[in-house]
């Protein structure tokens, strides 16, 4: 194989592997409801990471608000996303690691030392 075919294989395998990547971390954006179908939230691009922040609640009554920011420095490493998100019954920011098991739902789980608990959101409107 020539010098010429082995650079053009090499730079079309990054171009195809930067798209991949590119693509991957724009999917999370967008509007999501929650599986018990009480809140919605937007995720969105902030300064290089993602935030999230509740955009409907089905009622005011809790320890969030509209506007609240519940997700904060949410990154992309290793084929998902981690960073923290407001948990409500615990009232803190826990680690959460969120997956795409399809375009449209959404995984997070959260974790409390030994202890995991995983909801899926659905993309919305």
């Amino acid at each position: 194989m020539s010098l010429f075919r082995k650079s053009t294989c090499l730079i079309a395998g990054v171009l195809i592997f930067w798209c991949d990547v590119g693509y991957s971390q724009a999917e999370i954006s967008g509007k999501w409801l929650s599986p018990d179908g009480d809140r919605k939230i937007e995720i969105y691009e902030n300064n290089g990471s993602y935030s999230g922040k509740i955009i409907w609640l089905k009622s005011n009554t809790g320890k969030v608000r509209v506007g609240d920011i519940v997700m904060k420095n949410i990154i992309y490493k290793n084929d998902h996303w981690e960073g923290s998100a407001y948990i409500p019954a615990r009232d803190r920011d826990l680690p959460v690691s969120i997956s795409m098991p399809g375009d449209d739902e959404l995984e997070m789980t959260g974790k409390v030392g030994m202890i995991s608990r995983t909801k899926r959101w659905k993309r919305c409107k």
